[in-house]
Formats: structure tokens, C-alpha cells, sequence
């Protein structure tokens, strides 16, 4: 955009328009999708079909269209209001168990201070008729939805930020022998090992490219994921809840259409040992959920896939790979750096809002204790009774420690 561009959008505020129906939106997918930046999670396809399968009977879609006034799109909020009785909340579609990652506005260069500020207007505007605003999954560098906080906390608003797991990324250099440069000398050892099941042809790489290799890959990805994470009342992992299934089943077609799916599954002696399950654009390969055989003992599935994984990054040109929040360990080794990311929510400033507020505080303050003390337990107590203690209560319980709940990390 020009300097000039630039000006007008500082100078002069977009106009907000209020999208209820989804066919009303068909006129501007292209232009919405161009928003997005190739981005997967920020794209119709992706909150479309969200819509689709989560939202209950009573919700109202509320998407927000921010036009230049010579008629440009340059802005989109995708909202929802969720209704429950009475009490209407202003959500983020793609929120809770579809586990969105970096939910943000969209904004066209020059435009994001304005479309921002539009967003908080309208919200001041509906706010008679809202009791709370939440948004789920809002990184902590990400400008767009924390300039809206900020605006309405300065109308007078109330608002409180929850910690969520962080969001760990991969910045790619341009070649594979680069990025073993960026790695610890032991991890780059292993890699170069690792590389060796690929050269030999003992473990091959399949990527799913069009529909009948879907199918089959999407079945590897049920399997393989419910035989490392299934327990006795979830046998496949996260995908026994069925709406879960069906959305994944769903976007990820959507996004095969458009080049935006990395489907892929290894085999070890003609045997599905791994697979991965990502989205890709331009820039950044996503990676979502996994599955593994843990009976598989000679090699090491899981650091096979992420070697062929990063290897597929980097052979498309991507800058990042973005292995998605949770802090498990093993993101460090391979080079991921954190960035924090919060649940936001808002109120108005009226008795129910400010008990609401102080409720939800009190509530984060006991969560975060409970915390800070298992992370004191793990601090002084020998790696193996805490790797025994596991064991029993996996026995006991049938329940293992999985890298995603429906609606929450990886």
C-alpha cells in the first residue's frame, strides 16, 4: 500500500457492517481469504465449517466487515454471539474445542490501528445487550485484539487475561543442513541418524494429495492417533467425540481443495508406524495433532515424523513451523522458541459484570496454584517415581496423558 494509502487509513475510520447469515458472506470469500493471507486457521473454509458443526440452535453469527470508503474490503472480525438462557456472550468463532490457534482480526496494511478501534466501537455500541466478551487463544504480541481491549477498557470496561500454554515455533533457515546447524550437537547427531531410514528406503514418506489418499490418511490418522492416546471410554484419542471428527473431517477437505493440507504417514516394513496431521500456506507449515505405534520399538516414529515434517517446511519454502501450544519438552530440542497466549474476557462495569470478573479472577488465582504446586512437586521429586506414578494411574484409571483434550492444547 502506498504512503498515501496509508494516510487515508490513518485519517478516515472504516465502515462496520454486521453479517448474520452465512450466505451473506458469499460475495466476499475471495477478499476474505486474501485478508487472511493463505493463513488455514484464519480462513472461511476453516470458520465456515466451524459454524457448521458447533454453533448450538440459539447462537447468532455476528462476522464484522470493515470497508475503505471507497468500498474495499480491508477488515473482518469473526464473531458470534453465544446464547444460553438470557445471558448473550460475544465469542470468537472457531473458539473452544476445534482449538483454534492465533485467532486475531484481519486488516489490510495500513489499516489494522483502524479496523481495531472499529471493532471495539461496535462491540461499545451492542454492549446493552452483552453480558461478556471472551476471546479464546489471543497470542500476547498479537496487536489487532489486544488494541481492541484497550480501547474498551478506556470506555470503562472490565477485563481479566487467563494464561493459556504457550505457542511454540520453528524459524526455518532456507536448507535442511542449515537448520541441523541451529540444533544441539546430540540432537544433530540423532537427526542425521534418523535421516539415514530415509535414504535407505526402510521408512517411506506418503502425503496425502487428493481425495482417495485422504481417505486413506484420514483413517491412518484415526487409528494411529487412538493407538497412542486412546484410553478405555476415548479409543481414538480426541476423535471419539464425534462433532470433533466430523469438523476435522470436513475443513480438512476443504483445505486439500486448496493446496492447504499436509496429510502425512510413514511406513516402516510396508506398516503405518506414524502420521501427522498440519496445515500449511505460504509461510508456516501448522502443525495440529499426531499419532504414533507405540509397540514400534527398533525406531523411533515420532522423530521420524518430525524430521519429515520440517524437511516438507523447508522444501516449500516455509519460513516457520509452528508446532501449536503446549509445553512439552521436546519443542525446545528441535529448536522452538514460546510465545504466550491468553484467554481475554471483558465486561460491562455494573454489579453483575464486576462479580462476574472477581469470580473468574478468584477461579484463574486457584487454578494457577494448583499449578505453581505440581510444578514445586515435579521440582523435587526423582524423574522415575513421577514416570511410576503415571504408570499406576494410567492402570488405575485408564486415562493417559494425551498431547491434546478436545479444546485445549497440543
Amino acid at each position: 500500500m502506498s504512503d498515501g494509502a496509508f494516510d487515508i487509513a490513518e485519517s478516515t475510520p472504516p465502515k462496520t457492517t454486521q453479517i448474520r447469515c452465512l450466505s451473506d458472506l458469499v460475495d466476499f470469500l475471495d477478499a476474505w481469504r486474501a485478508l487472511a493471507g493463505g493463513s488455514p486457521m484464519q480462513s472461511p473454509e476453516w470458520f465456515i465449517s466451524w459454524w457448521h458443526f458447533y454453533a448450538e440452535r440459539d447462537d447468532e453469527l455476528s462476522v464484522l466487515l470493515f470497508h475503505e470508503p471507497g468500498g474495499l474490503l480491508i477488515g473482518l472480525a469473526p464473531l458470534y454471539i453465544r446464547i444460553v438462557g438470557k445471558r448473550r456472550t460475544i465469542c470468537l468463532l472457531g473458539s473452544g474445542e476445534a482449538s483454534t490457534n492465533h485467532t486475531t482480526w484481519l486488516a489490510a496494511a495500513g489499516w489494522e490501528n483502524r479496523v481495531s478501534k472499529a471493532a471495539a466501537q461496535f462491540l461499545l455500541t451492542l454492549k446493552p445487550d452483552w453480558n461478556c466478551v471472551q476471546f479464546d487463544s489471543v497470542d500476547a504480541d498479537d496487536i489487532s485484539i489486544n488494541a481492541t481491549v484497550t480501547c474498551l477498557l478506556e470506555k470503562g470496561c472490565l477485563a481479566l487475561r487467563k494464561p493459556l500454554h504457550n505457542c511454540w515455533k520453528i524459524a526455518l533457515p532456507a536448507t535442511w543442513e542449515e537448520y541441523l546447524l541451529m540444533l544441539s550437537r546430540l540432537q544433530r547427531k540423532r537427526c542425521r541418524k534418523l535421516q539415514r531410514y530415509f535414504e535407505s528406503g526402510l521408512v517411506r514418506v506418503h502425503t496425502v494429495t487428493n481425495r482417495a489418499e485422504f481417505h486413506r490418511g484420514f483413517e491412518i490418522l484415526l487409528h494411529l492417533h487412538g493407538t497412542r492416546w486412546g484410553e478405555p471410554d476415548k479409543p481414538l484419542g480426541c476423535f471419539s467425540d464425534q462433532q470433533f471428527r466430523a469438523f476435522h473431517e470436513t475443513v480438512a477437505l476443504e483445505l486439500l481443495k486448496r493446496n492447504q493440507l499436509l496429510l502425512i504417514w510413514l511406513e516402516y516394513d510396508g506398516k503405518p508406524i506414524a502420521v501427522e496431521y498440519q496445515f500449511i500456506d505460504k509461510k508456516t507449515v501448522y502443525s495440529y495433532l499426531a499419532g504414533m505405534d507405540p509397540s514400534v520399538t527398533d525406531i523411533p516414529p515420532g522423530n521420524l515424523a518430525m524430521v519429515a515434517s520440517l524437511q516438507i517446511a523447508i522444501t516449500n519454502g516455509c519460513e516457520s513451523f509452528d508446532l501449536s501450544r503446549g509445553d512439552q519438552p521436546y519443542k525446545a530440542h528441535w529448536r522452538a522458541t514460546p510465545t504466550a497466549s491468553y484467554e481475554i474476557r471483558i465486561w460491562p462495569d455494573h454489579l453483575s459484570g464486576r462479580v462476574e470478573q472477581t469470580m473468574w479472577g478468584m477461579y484463574n488465582l486457584a487454578e494457577s496454584g494448583k499449578k505453581r504446586a505440581i510444578q514445586w512437586i515435579k521440582e523435587r521429586v526423582p524423574p522415575l517415581f513421577i514416570d511410576v506414578w503415571r504408570q499406576l494411574h494410567s492402570a488405575l484409571t485408564g486415562k493417559r496423558r494425551g498431547p491434546r483434550k478436545v479444546g485445549s492444547s497440543t
